[in-house]
């Protein structure tokens, strides 16, 4: 009597040329090339008498049993990350809406409202909660970020106090410290000395070539910013502090991404290099150079990625990580503790502003006038349903444990259970069909017989 055989992992089929496709099941590792014999018998395994399987047939299943993807596959677990009290020991502070740049895509429309900025009790209080929340959970250090819709660092002293008073308490209570900021890097000599013995890295958003640089991101004058914030990485090189660059890439400069990147790898020391294409928010909605071409995107991210492979920085996009398997795209699931400058709690910190038609789903508490944190438990329960597997959407996408769903702060609708309605899901799906094809090659003698020819 023949073996019987049922596929038992969670296996996708992704289409390729001449009726081909990659097996995938991302959760056992594996992945090969099937021609349409190998597809139609896995599609209609539980119909087909296997008595009958043939020799080949027989000698490809078994090859699949051995790797895991029929007959009891061992799936690596997904952890579901459910908080259940409200006791985060991270947060990231957005210190003011106000702007030492006018970026002409800014997500956020900096300076475009009237000024707003953080009282120092609701800074306080949001280091309290955390260290108190350290002590409660035995936790060893907690987080302390800067980030926004203006520029962090905007409000120097207000940075200094801040951090000086995390120090201080972290002391008193034996806890670890990280601080660090998000960046647009016109930073004064004086503020870089302080930053790089009290900070441990920085993100700082730069869009590569000086011509690049000087158009998407001109002071409010007009005047480019690209010597300052060439001054500034140049510092942070010689001595050999730890920061990231972010670059946007509109259709402006998408023609030049190769050229950006080579100017950045030959004149800085980036840890990391993170390319993502111009979202359609903020002030881009309004500039039609902002139609960037999401294949073209893609085809260029992936020619300079296997440049890449050569140096040691990690090059990523966020929609793009087959390295991880996750059901969350990012904490808004896992009671991201981000506040805005009037004091609300946001689990994003691109919806940081009252007036974005998203706060009232991304707001779900604020820091009071007594100086309490409220929480408003229906949002955050909500939030926390937002995961990759809950949206019915993903559920035959073979990409969905990398992007996770993808950020839900730039889905073009209010649904957010529902269609991830914008062409990023084709460009993620894109990259990680391309680079799971370069992870096959890759190994092509261990794979290439997995098939019925």
């Amino acid at each position: 009597m023949s073996k019987e055989y049922q596929v038992t992992c969670d296996l996708f089929s992704i289409p390729l040329k001449n009726n081909e496709c990659l097996l995938y099941a991302p959760k056992v590792g594996f992945i090969c090339e099937a021609n349409k014999e190998l597809y139609n018998l896995l599609a209609n395994l539980d119909e087909i008498d296997q008595n009958a399987l043939n020799k080949k047939q027989a000698t490809v299943l078994e090859q699949l049993e051995e790797n895991g993807v029929v007959n009891g596959s061992r799936e690596i677990h997904i952890k579901q990350y459910k908080p259940g009290a409200f006791l985060p020991v991270n947060v990231t502070l957005v210190p003011t809406n106000q702007y030492k740049l006018r970026f002409i895509y800014c997500y956020a429309s900096a300076g475009d409202f009237e000024v707003r900025s953080m009282k120092w009790e609701t800074a306080k209080t949001a280091i309290d909660t955390i260290i108190r929340n350290a002590k409660t959970t035995g936790t060893s250090s907690i987080n302390v970020g800067f980030h926004g819709g203006g520029e962090p660092l905007f409000r120097w002293n207000f940075i200094q106090k801040v951090t000086t008073y995390a120090e201080e308490q972290c002391k008193r209570n034996d806890l670890k410290l990280k601080t660090y900021s998000a960046t647009n890097g016109v930073l004064t000599q004086k503020q870089l000395d302080w930053i790089v013995r009290h900070f441990s890295d920085l993100n700082i958003s730069f869009d590569g070539l000086p011509e690049v640089q000087d158009y998407h991101r001109p002071l409010p004058n007009g005047e480019g910013s690209f010597q300052y914030i060439d001054r500034t990485i140049k510092f942070l090189d010689s001595i050999g502090f730890n920061y990231g660059i972010r670059s946007t890439i509109s259709d402006y400069n998408i023609d030049l991404m190769e050229e950006s990147y080579n100017f950045i790898v030959q004149n800085y020391q980036p840890k990391t290099i993170q390319f993502e294409p111009v979202f359609q928010c903020g002030r881009c909605k309004t500039k039609s150079e902002f139609n960037v071409s999401l294949e073209k995107f893609a085809r260029l991210f992936q020619d300079i990625e296997q440049k890449n492979n050569e140096r040691n920085i990690r090059f990523i996009y966020s929609g793009c990580r087959v390295e991880t398997l996750t059901n969350a795209f990012c904490g808004v699931t896992r009671d991201s503790f981000t506040i805005t400058p009037e004091g609300f709690i946001t689990a994003c910190f691109e919806i940081a502003s009252p007036e974005d038609p998203k706060s009232e789903i991304f707001f779900y508490g604020k820091i009071n006038e007594h100086e309490e944190v409220v929480i408003d438990d229906r949002k955050r329960k909500f939030l926390h349903e937002l995961t990759v597997d809950n949206l019915e959407f993903c559920n035959d996408c073979f990409a969905k444990w990398h992007c996770a769903g993808d950020c839900v702060a730039k889905i073009g609708h209010s649904d957010l259970l529902g269609d991830r309605g914008h062409d990023r899901c084709e460009l993620n799906r894109q990259m990680v069909k391309d680079k799971l094809l370069k992870i096959l090659h890759s190994h092509k003698q261990q794979t290439k017989e997995v098939n019925l020819k």
